[in-house]
């Protein structure tokens, strides 16, 4: 019987250089596990890249490109008719559930995404920041008179997590068990845990869209379900793969960017002043804090032979494209490193092109709410100087946990 875990395992391996790849464009660069990530940050280990040439080779994880300038990432980008997000995992095959529209290219692509939409009107998210106000300051007023806390598990995967919740109507006195899904799925190295993340998540979304096709409410799964016999869906395999995509990006992506974003203020006491003085900016300083922490590395599939700056892309090939790597190209930004409140900053942090994050209007509220409420009542906060902060790498950029203690 073949071993369907072991050769999903073999896909993390390392491979031979191919012919065609110069040495000088090779490095032993593994993205799931950085060089300097030992030191606690995955900005600094990801930035080493720009030390070298702007697009790289690494055998690692199945070998592949990596683009690491932010001109070349947004050419990536902006090109599906030759970087493809049919394929979007490295090493390719690590994730073998199709996930419109995120997986589908133009003009395909728009007819996924219309069924996404109208979950994320302006309308729509400006009724929603009013609940995301009144949960964060139920957390705070649980969370405040303690005088510590582990931000990642009390905060961050709550408020977000729990108003994704109410979007596609999921229990939540489950919310933890979802979590932790989610987070194995993103950062999990062996396969058999890997794959059976995803499975569980597959197992337990396809009972609820039967039962959401049978009985629909107005949430986003029950809109999915209903799309189930519409022929812009191949098969009940893109219905199911919708719905793990949704799963996951609506429980992982503004946890880590708000643990990011509390990281930094905790040991910028000057900074976090400034936004308690000067609320109004606080709008500038999301996309400020954006820009810096550039949370996905994602493939593309190469579908067809290009020449580009002296790098051999050959049909078949992945190429990876870190966004964070175009937050800090010095290129771009003058001190990409330092948060500047001032700057006006444009970034592709939720994504250039067609495949632009669906859910970015709802992020970027639910930042500006934390920083309102969170600096409002807990102005003073500082990291716990016993257990210091641990950060990942992988397809998503995360924090695991992030003590806090402040005086009551």
């Amino acid at each position: 019987m073949v071993d369907i875990y072991a050769q999903h395992q073999a896909l993390y391996g390392r491979v031979q250089v191919p012919d065609h790849v110069p040495p000088e464009l090779v490095t032993d660069f593994d993205y799931l596990h950085p060089a300097g990530m030992e030191e606690g940050d995955v900005y600094t280990a990801w930035k080493r890249l720009h030390d070298g040439p702007d697009i790289v080779w690494t055998p690692c994880n199945g070998g592949h490109w990596i683009v690491t300038r932010g001109e070349d990432i947004r050419f990536v980008q902006e090109n599906f008719e030759i970087f493809s997000h049919e394929v979007f995992t490295i090493p390719r095959g690590s994730s073998p559930i199709r996930m419109p529209p995120l997986t589908v290219d133009p003009p395909l692509h728009a007819r996924y995404r219309a069924i996404l939409n109208p979950f994320f009107t302006p309308s729509r998210v400006s009724r929603m920041r009013e609940d995301a106000v009144a949960l964060t300051r139920n957390l705070i007023e649980q969370i405040k008179p303690q005088g510590k806390c582990e931000f990642v598990n009390d905060f961050a995967r709550v408020m977000p997590v729990t108003m994704f919740l109410g979007i596609v109507d999921l229990p939540l006195d489950q919310r933890e068990q979802f979590v932790e899904w989610g987070v194995t799925f993103m950062t999990a190295t062996d396969s058999k845990v890997k794959l059976g993340a995803q499975e569980k998540v597959v197992a337990y979304l396809q009972k609820v869209l039967d039962e959401r096709a049978a009985n629909p409410g107005d949430d986003l799964l029950s809109r999915i379900a209903g799309w189930r016999k519409n022929s812009r869906f191949q098969g009940d395999y893109e219905v199911i793969g919708m719905a793990v995509l949704v799963f996951f990006g609506g429980l992982d992506t503004v946890a880590n960017m708000l643990s990011f974003i509390t990281r930094y203020l905790a040991q910028n006491r000057h900074q976090r002043q400034r936004l308690i003085d000067e609320p109004a900016i606080i709008p500038k300083a999301t996309e400020e804090f954006l820009r810096r922490f550039g949370l996905s590395n994602t493939g593309r599939l190469i579908l067809r032979d290009l020449e580009y700056k002296g790098a051999t892309f050959r049909k078949d090939e992945m190429v990876m494209v870190p966004i964070s790597m175009s937050s800090m190209d010095d290129r771009l930004y003058d001190r990409p490193m330092e948060i500047d409140f001032d700057r006006n900053p444009e970034h592709n942090t939720f994504g250039n092109g067609p495949h632009k994050c669906v859910g970015s209007p709802l992020a970027r509220a639910e930042i500006q709410v934390f920083l309102e409420e969170w600096l409002k009542a807990m102005p003073d906060f500082r990291l716990d100087p016993e257990r210091p902060p641990v950060t990942h790498s992988g397809s998503v950029n995360g924090v695991d946990s992030l003590p806090l203690v402040w005086d009551v």
